[in-house]
């Protein structure tokens, strides 16, 4: 489970590392994307650009862990449970998203509330967040002692 949750955080962190550097992959209208990140300025700019693809590798630090030798430390072991616990919340976040996504797809919410990305992209990043919240809440409860 931890190794599935740590593909799901690198399959949305890459995807926005991809967005960071300049890319248009799973972008519908890449201007609309580029014009809403532009007019951030300062530290909520970094954080849109950068903050996501470092919380994924932060979530694949507190994944591997869990279930890998070195996160044995005793002083360790209880932070990285109680982070794994929090970011199963991701869960939700991923559910939500998904029926919103759904929502679309039959109808129920109009194109533009897209804001460029292409409908698809919704589907697999809400798939990542459901699946990297299920990782998180599974391995924590998997490696408790």
């Amino acid at each position: 489970m931890a190794y599935l949750g740590c593909a799901a955080a690198l399959g949305y962190g890459v995807l926005k590392l991809v967005w960071s550097l300049g890319g248009t992959v799973g972008l519908r209208d890449p201007e609309v994307l580029r014009a809403s990140l532009t007019a951030t300025t300062g530290a909520q700019r970094f954080f849109d650009y950068w903050g996501t693809p470092i919380l994924a590798g932060l979530a694949v630090v507190i994944l591997l862990g869990l279930v890998e030798p070195w996160g044995n430390a005793v002083v360790l072991r209880p932070l990285l449970r109680a982070l794994a616990w929090a970011g199963s919340l991701v869960g939700v976040a991923g559910v939500a998203g998904l029926i919103a996504t759904i929502r679309y797809f039959i109808g129920g919410l109009g194109s533009d509330r897209l804001g460029g990305i292409h409908p698809a992209t919704f589907l697999f990043v809400y798939a990542c967040f459901l699946v990297l919240g299920l990782a998180f809440g599974v391995t924590a409860w998997l490696t408790r002692r």
